[in-house]
């Protein structure tokens, strides 16, 4: 006996795309017979790159040295918002008073 022979008539495309593929086995495997063929060797085939990965142009100590200028850039802005924002309450508080 075939699948085909066992399968209904005709299955509504709104039950391919709903649970009840995991329970009904006739439209288990109507959904299986509807998925294309799977290449067994696909995951090896590995894309050929063209392009060459760009390297740091001086190494290590440039990229050391700008994290290190780029944290202390940071941290000069936060000092600098914080020290504005005290100046600014301490300000607010003369004017009240």
């Amino acid at each position: 006996m075939s699948i085909a022979a066992e399968l209904p008539a005709e299955i509504e495309p709104w039950e391919l795309h709903s649970e009840l593929v995991l329970v009904s086995p006739e439209v288990w495997r109507r959904a299986l017979e509807l998925l294309p063929e799977r290449d067994p060797y696909a995951f090896l085939v590995r894309p050929r790159w063209t392009a060459v990965e760009p390297k740091l142009p001086h190494g290590l100590p440039a990229a050391v040295f700008g994290h290190a200028l780029r944290r202390a850039v940071e941290t000069a802005r936060i000092a600098l918002v914080t020290i504005g924002g005290l100046a600014a309450l301490a300000s607010l508080a003369e004017a009240l008073h």
